[in-house]
């Protein structure tokens, strides 16, 4: 019988189950499982609708989260292609193909990063660091235009900004490595570095002072960027994340 590799990725198989309204061990059975989707507490929360097509894999057997209109679809889908092939070139064709007649289309294909346990202490920055609290988060706003995928920049609601590390040289921030509050378990980090200080370590060193700022507040640190982005996926390598899991989730066509 098939087994999650530790506590942190069971952990984030039973927040999925949540997010995707179906059960964790759904994520190690080899074969894909449909389920309509629905708004579960305790889901991470990135919108307060259903989602109308919505597919997770931890690399077994897919799970795809639909609306009742499309559950025909899926199911047959899901019965003819493997987990991991739902998320290839032929597999995306076949699905924009259908979601093209309700007026939407695959628009978010991530992949997921959980951190190494027990998570390593990077060496002395030479970038000074600072951490802005809950509270103190707002005094970054203004920085929007430079650091935007470190930040919501929004201090309210369900899911909201709750911790970030600047990196200074001198008095001038130059990155930025923010936190959001998925859901109350589930942490995402974001990251974004000045264009003159890329390439320089600055981000490894964010991510590497925010994941220890975050286990320190008993949370769960989880890193997530598109499947395109490999210098964001190569700086959660080089900070000793590994990945997960992928998902792919449909929105209307604008």
């Amino acid at each position: 019988m098939l087994e999650f590799k530790n506590d942190m990725i069971e952990a984030a198989a039973e927040q999925l189950s949540l997010d995707l309204a179906c059960m964790p061990s759904d994520f190690l059975k080899e074969e894909n499982t449909v389920v309509f989707s629905s708004l579960m507490s305790g889901r991470r929360c990135f919108k307060e609708e259903n989602d109308f097509f919505r597919v997770a894999c931890f690399g077994n057997g897919a799970v795809a989260s639909v609306e009742k209109e499309i559950y025909p679809f899926a199911k047959a889908l899901m019965e003819k292609l493997e987990g991991v092939r739902i998320f290839d070139a032929q597999g995306i064709y076949i699905i924009n193909k259908e979601l093209e007649k309700y007026g939407k289309a695959l628009t978010a294909f991530n992949e997921y990063y959980l951190p190494k346990t027990p998570y390593p202490r990077m060496a002395e920055s030479c970038f000074k660091l600072e951490i802005y609290e809950e509270r103190e988060i707002s005094k970054l706003y203004n920085l929007a235009d430079s650091f935007s995928n470190a930040l919501l920049f929004k201090n309210n609601g369900k899911r909201r900004d709750v911790l970030a590390v600047a990196a200074k040289n001198g008095d001038k921030i130059i990155g930025l490595a923010g936190v959001s509050n998925d859901s109350e378990r589930f942490w995402q980090i974001g990251v974004d570095v000045e264009k003159d200080f890329r390439c320089k370590g600055v981000a490894s060193c964010l991510v590497n002072a925010i994941t220890h700022e975050v286990l320190m507040r008993g949370a769960i640190p989880y890193y997530g960027t598109w499947w395109s982005n490999v210098a964001s996926r190569n700086t959660a390598i080089r900070c000793s994340y590994y990945p997960v899991w992928v998902e792919m989730s449909a929105e209307d066509i604008h």
